[in-house]
């Protein structure tokens, strides 16, 4: 288990400052927890969105990856100009 985390840390880091759209699952608070297209919903990690609150459940968001774990994401919303 501790080699998956180590090998899952290392793929996640690589993907921050990265773009990608996600799909709202659920608000927890004044975040967003969202998935990616390679993500299948309780078996993946997830991405936090964070100040995602006012995000609709079921939607897709633009979103910068901002930060990494063993097995989830960080991100912030990318506003539309």
């Amino acid at each position: 288990m501790q080699m998956c985390a180590q090998i899952s840390s290392g793929k996640l880091a690589g993907k921050v400052k990265q773009c990608m759209d996600v799909l709202v699952d659920t608000i927890d608070g004044n975040s967003a927890i969202a998935r990616s297209m390679a993500d299948a919903p309780e078996i993946d990690g997830v991405v936090k969105v964070v100040k995602g609150g006012k995000l609709k459940i079921g939607g897709f968001a633009d979103v910068e990856i901002t930060g990494s774990s063993d097995h989830d994401l960080e991100a912030k919303e990318i506003q539309a100009n």
